[in-house]
């Protein structure tokens, strides 16, 4: 039996369409949209229909309303993107190495801190998750180098990371994790597609999740900031020129002076 696939609503529609219109460039940054009515017949939408695009639009950052003037294009900078829908027009409209080597470097600034605290809080049954997680790359490695889909080595990796923001205690950092996902699926897509990519990092996987199980904050800060770092320094060779990727990223020193963290109860 052929699977019924649901066709999407003209309101969704309108909204990606002219969502990616505006990620594309094909307004003026800090211009003004088309007038309503214009908009109506651009897009084949009635006016309730163009309101509710352009409110939602507004919600992302992507567009102000000025009363009696109209509906002014926001510059880049104003956008929400942690939002899935303005991360997909931005991988769908090209050049977003930029937004890959930005998130990398915020990823660089947490989440050898969320592996430090989970280290020194995670519970016996997160560490224990932890681990079998790695196992799980491990296991999905072997299928990819096999021929297998990327989309399960992603998933798994994915995993693994979220886990140990959750397994940091802290609220923040694990409902950042899981906000995080979708634009940490774009950029593991990114920095992974190179042949034998995905496997280079497993190590350094396999040493933060030993160092998290063990309750060795210092040793899980250090792996987790290499482990992201491994990426940063490839992709960044990849996709900018000489002088760009010879450019240091930030330094972050180590929050804990060079002392092995204890285990807390």
């Amino acid at each position: 039996m052929t699977p019924i696939t649901q066709k999407p609503s003209l309101f969704t529609h309108v909204l990606d369409k002219l969502g990616s219109q505006i990620v594309a460039g094909a307004f003026d940054r800090n211009a003004m949209l088309p007038r309503e009515q214009d908009l109506c017949v651009a897009m084949g939408a009635s006016r309730t229909v163009i309101r509710e695009v352009l409110r939602v639009l507004g919600q992302k950052g992507m567009v102000q309303a000025q009363q009696k003037v109209g509906v002014r294009v926001l510059p880049s900078s104003s956008w929400n993107l942690m939002d899935i829908n303005v991360l997909d027009w931005i991988w769908r409209g090209g050049h977003h190495e930029s937004y890959v080597r930005d998130f990398l470097e915020f990823r660089l600034a947490l989440e050898p801190a969320a592996s430090y605290q989970a280290a020194l809080r995670a519970s016996p049954e997160a560490r224990r998750d932890i681990l079998a997680r790695y196992q799980d790359l491990l296991a999905v490695n072997e299928k990819l180098k096999q021929g297998h889909d990327r989309r399960l080595a992603v998933d798994t990796d994915i995993g693994f990371h979220t886990a140990v923001f959750a397994a940091s205690g802290n609220h923040f950092a694990r409902n950042l994790g899981a906000l995080l996902t979708h634009i940490m699926r774009r950029q593991v897509e990114a920095t992974t597609n190179e042949p034998g990519e995905f496997e280079r990092g497993l190590h350094l996987h396999g040493q933060v999740a030993e160092a998290i199980a063990l309750g060795d904050a210092q040793a899980a800060f250090n792996s987790s900031y290499e482990l992201v770092r491994m990426p940063y320094d490839s992709y960044m060779r990849r996709a900018f020129s000489t002088e760009q990727a010879a450019f240091p990223v930030v330094a972050i020193p180590s929050i804990a002076s060079g002392r092995r963290g204890k285990k807390v109860s």
